[in-house]
């Protein structure tokens, strides 16, 4: 934007920028932002542009995907927490001083293409404690599996109150996306891709198909999401570059994100 014009910065990107990003994806982060105005010949100090930013949340022409990260959607994604509740509540009274997290794939029914028919929830905790929690959740009736790998998971069948546990890995400790003990949506997003490769839960194909429904309608905090993926490597690295592949190159965003 050369100096002669007479809209400014400000307007520039609530009248240009930030419409035509938000066009092209759901989500785009401050690197689009820099790459676009950069594309039209506008420059902008780094705090100021911050600052726009910032008030563009305010008056709510975008909104907060998480650190860096806009999005167009207004609606936060509610998490449906019945499915794991009474689980947690079980725990918890069982093993007041477990840490542990729960979450399942009956939390996001309804986003898939394929329905699926029954359901599995997973329980994360320390592995000194997963043979007590699967004893005592096998004791109560429940279809348990204590962390399936190899042939155990080749033989892993979904039934009635299906339940698996796996270890919670202690440096995920606090970056974990948790409400509670309850994994948060972006925590299971990247736990069911996890999940995905190791039970016949769903292929890749429709796990995408699933998050591209569910982060697409409704607004997620994808840094969180994206953060979460890096630290559950090498898969959640594959995770993160896929989205960013193929999420926001569906959306024709990526000739403006070079840079990531």
């Amino acid at each position: 934007m050369s100096a002669e014009k007479t809209i400014s910065i400000k307007e520039f990107l609530r009248k240009e920028c930030l419409p035509a990003l938000a066009a092209r994806s759901p989500y785009f982060n401050l690197k689009d932002v820099r790459a676009y105005l950069t594309a039209h010949a506008v420059k902008c100090r780094e705090e100021l542009l911050r600052e726009y930013l910032s008030e563009a949340m305010a008056t709510g022409a975008v909104y907060d995907a998480g650190r860096g990260w806009y999005s167009r959607l207004a609606e936060p994604f509610k998490l449906n927490t019945k499915p794991v509740a009474a689980l947690a509540r079980r725990l918890e009274k069982q093993f007041p001083l477990l840490e542990f997290t729960c979450w399942s794939t009956e939390q996001i029914a309804g986003y898939g293409h394929h329905l699926l028919a029954k359901f599995v929830s997973f329980v994360h905790t320390d592995r000194d404690s997963m043979e007590s929690v699967f004893e005592h959740l096998r004791d109560a009736g429940f279809d348990a599996y204590l962390n399936p790998r190899g042939k155990a998971a080749s033989q892993f069948t979904t039934r009635e109150r299906t339940v698996v546990i796996r270890p919670r890995v202690t440096r995920q400790a606090g970056r974990q996306p948790v409400e509670g003990h309850l994994l948060a949506i972006e925590g299971l997003l990247v736990e069911l891709f996890m999940e995905c490769r190791a039970l016949p839960l769903m292929d890749e194909g429709e796990f995408f198909r699933t998050f591209e429904n569910l982060a697409g309608s409704r607004r997620i905090l994808l840094a969180r999401l994206l953060d979460y993926a890096r630290e559950r490597r090498p898969a959640g690295l594959e995770l993160a570059q896929h989205i960013k592949a193929e999420f926001f190159e569906k959306s024709a965003l990526v000739r403006f994100s070079n840079a990531r």
